[in-house]
């Protein structure tokens, strides 16, 4: 950049040489803020030094430990970081573990790695005070300008932290959608690809063969004796509870509903299972002014709400288990409660196979949507609120890798 012409060799000058090409990067991609933060050692904590566009000074008192805050999360793992939409992508109840987001009003947000000699030695940071779906192609575009270095220190532009945020831009629907992309996230995804395909199977092969063999023997009842007859129909009786245990075994895995009638018609789906798998009664209250969602919204949104489902039905030991669906707007909230005996939130006990409640978390995580787990010794309440795009097709408006 121009501002490079600068005298780096004194302290003074090099002072003089990261502000003003902090200056340039902030003209020259119209960033709100621009601020480069530096560590004196490694493990050190990292301070804002050089800032452009700030508000006041507050932010230049914030001294980071690694690990804590954007800059101390991208200082201590080395990789970047990126919001398209703060509001929506972290919790308001977390804003104070990211004290530059409180003190500069940032709403999105690009925080980038640099390093000198291999080592991580600090964070350059460029954000916006307002959230726009243009912000991530100019994030996008920053990132490729910079690939290489910054005031004489490498950039590290690459293995985003979390976030799948590269695939957004490319979803030709101009959302700016980000996902959340962690280990448990990428198997979650790699686990839906899969019951889909099993389930799939199931359905297509294995029931259709059987169903076959059933139209085969019943074509022998005018030709086998009454001793046959007998073993014909036990036969007959043994294909259909087959049957019966792979439709079972199907919607579990994944319910031709959610891919054909949407995420309503798939938990009544699944209830009726849970009733016949485990006799406890699954009523579900409320209804949806729309019969489909973004794909990869209702799949994350259906996941949940099973495991809340066949956790209450298995595990809580009450009669009834109550499920209560709400909309407002582009959000829905769906609550899965029961009068039965509770668990420890904080310390679960692990049964089943299951995604657990980490798992639900990490579905919720994925769609920007809120879970609140509550339980105690006169039952359980689990409520997600979540949004959900609708779509008169089904197709999800998300990027193609959360469709999964």
């Amino acid at each position: 950049m121009g501002a490079s012409n600068f005298d780096s060799g004194t302290l003074s000058g090099k002072n003089e040489y990261y502000r003003a090409n902090v200056d340039e990067l902030k003209e020259h991609y119209g960033f709100d803020f621009v601020s480069l933060g530096l560590a004196a050692f490694l493990g050190a904590p990292l301070k804002w030094l050089y800032s452009a566009g700030d508000t006041s000074n507050r932010h230049r008192r914030i001294v980071l430990a690694p690990g804590h805050g954007v800059g101390g999360i991208v200082l201590k793992t080395g990789k970047p970081m990126v919001f398209s939409d703060i509001d929506r992508e972290l919790d308001p109840r977390d804003y104070s573990s990211y004290p530059i987001v409180f003190a500069e009003d940032l709403h999105s947000l690009c925080a980038l790695p640099v390093s000198k000699k291999n080592r991580v030695v600090g964070v350059l940071l460029c954000a916006f005070r307002s959230k726009h779906d243009d912000h991530i192609r100019t994030f996008r575009k920053l990132a490729d300008d910079l690939s290489g270095s910054f005031c004489g220190l490498d950039v590290i532009t690459d293995d985003f932290l979390d976030f799948a945020w590269a695939s957004a831009i490319d979803d030709g629907e101009g959302t700016g959608h980000l996902v959340v992309r962690s280990d448990l996230s990428r198997t979650i995804a790699a686990q839906e690809d899969e019951r889909r395909r099993i389930s799939r199977e199931l359905h297509d092969g294995v029931a259709q063969e059987l169903l076959t063999t059933s139209f085969t023997l019943r074509q022998l009842a005018t030709k086998v004796d009454s001793e046959g007859c007998h073993l014909l129909d036990e036969a007959l009786c043994n294909i259909d509870s087959i049957l019966d245990e792979l439709h079972n075994i199907s919607v579990t895995l994944r319910p031709s509903s959610l891919d054909h009638l949407g995420f309503l018609a798939a938990l009544r789906s699944q209830a009726t299972v849970l009733e016949k798998t485990y006799g406890c009664a699954v009523t579900i209250r409320g209804e949806l002014s729309h019969d489909r969602f973004d794909r990869a919204m209702e799949t994350q949104a259906y996941r949940i709400c099973q495991e809340a489902m066949t956790n209450a039905s298995k595990y809580s030991g009450a009669d009834e288990v109550f499920v209560q669906v709400e909309e407002a707007g582009e959000w829905i909230s769906v609550s899965v409660s029961d009068y039965g005996c509770g668990f420890d939130v904080e310390a679960p006990v692990i049964r089943g196979s299951g995604c657990g409640l980490a798992g639900m978390k990490e579905r919720a995580n994925l769609i920007g949507a809120a879970l609140e787990i509550q339980s105690g010794p006169h039952g359980t309440r689990v409520t997600l609120t979540a949004p959900m795009y609708p779509s008169s097709a089904g197709n999800s408006n998300v990027p193609t890798e959360a469709k999964q």
